[in-house]
């Protein structure tokens, strides 16, 4: 569940390497809370240990003459990608002064990370948090967002598997990627009610509703007071920045697994679940009301967090909805397994 699925669940990750949080966070502008950068910082490193990926954030003081051979000049500066059995290094620099943001992709990065998905992540993830003030939360969803691309491409039970190695060599660096101007639309924008109302409606089924939400993220309709949505559901959605670029990842997982998908009902509470097998799609929950089901998106940012593969997890197992997973076991942080 992308739109949910990074912040606040980062706390399950145990910082082990030797290595400071400067090889992974530098934040020369003390934009990030300590709680911020330490969630980064944890974030990254998981990455370096589990996928061979050294990402470095960097947070400038004042903003340079051109970003794009600033990024060139940082890369190399900090040895990005030298923690790596190849040059699989990642820089992420923010400028928010100049309101701009250059992503820079190592040579074996390339074939993964082209210019037109850097691009993608940046104005189609970045900006909109950036829009609304919230550069820390909008930094980590970025990462959240490059880890998904990683993740695709290696395949969800290939984790130990090599990355794509592009057919250059030289110094980390090779240029790849793209700025991305911030100054466009500064300011919060308000979120439009939609236009098609009645096509958005609870619905007798809760496999229904879910369609009805994949209609939703077709159309990226971000309006927080759809029909499909609960009371406290829209209530979340006020208050949450939702992207295209999480939209979109929610749907095309969404589109993998719809065939799978299995439900189970206790009274007015509904859950569909996915097969385990397939980590990255975590369970929808539904409240039945006068009019439908109904989604529970507050329920579930209360209870699914998700780890640094984009793999759910429960944060605690006594709750409502637990009558669903009785085929399941659960260990010690609360990750489904089957029982055997």
């Amino acid at each position: 569940m992308t739109v949910i699925c990074l912040l606040g669940t980062i706390s399950l990750l145990e910082c082990t390497h030797k290595d400071s949080s400067d090889a992974f966070i530098r934040d020369g502008a003390g934009l990030l809370s300590a709680e911020q950068k330490s969630r980064i910082a944890k974030l990254n490193q998981k990455l370096l240990e589990d996928l061979d990926i050294h990402f470095q954030v960097v947070i400038l003081t004042q903003s340079p003459p051109d970003l794009n051979a600033r990024a060139v000049q940082v890369f190399e500066q900090n040895r990005i990608g030298e923690l790596t059995r190849g040059k699989k290094g990642l820089l992420f620099l923010v400028d928010p002064q100049g309101r701009a943001a250059r992503l820079e992709v190592g040579y074996d990065l390339e074939g993964m990370f082209t210019d037109a998905f850097s691009g993608y992540v940046e104005r189609e993830q970045l900006k909109p948090f950036y829009a609304s003030g919230k550069i820390g939360p909008g930094i980590e969803a970025t990462v959240e967002l490059l880890v998904g691309e990683v993740m695709d491409t290696i395949g969800e039970g290939d984790d130990d598997a090599d990355l794509p190695i592009a057919l250059k060599s030289g110094p980390g660096s090779g240029g790849a990627g793209a700025r991305i101007d911030l100054n466009q639309d500064p300011t919060v924008q308000p979120k439009k009610p939609t236009r098609f109302p009645r096509a958005f409606q609870a619905q007798p089924e809760p496999l229904l509703t879910l369609k009805i939400y994949m209609d939703v993220l077709r159309a990226r309709d971000k309006d927080p007071e759809l029909g499909i949505y609960t009371p406290e559901t829209r209530s979340f959605f006020r208050k949450w920045t939702v992207t295209n670029a999480q939209m979109n990842n929610e749907l095309k997982g969404l589109e993998r697994v719809i065939g799978s998908a299995r439900s189970a009902t206790q009274g007015d509470l509904a859950v569909i679940q996915f097969p385990i097998s397939n980590r990255r799609n975590s369970p929808y929950f539904f409240q039945l009301g006068s009019t439908g089901w109904m989604l529970d998106f507050a329920s579930m940012s209360k209870l699914i967090g998700f780890n640094h593969k984009n793999q759910w997890f429960f944060r605690k197992l006594d709750h409502a909805y637990a009558f669903a997973f009785s085929d399941l076991r659960f260990d010690k942080h609360g990750f489904p397994h089957p029982k055997e």
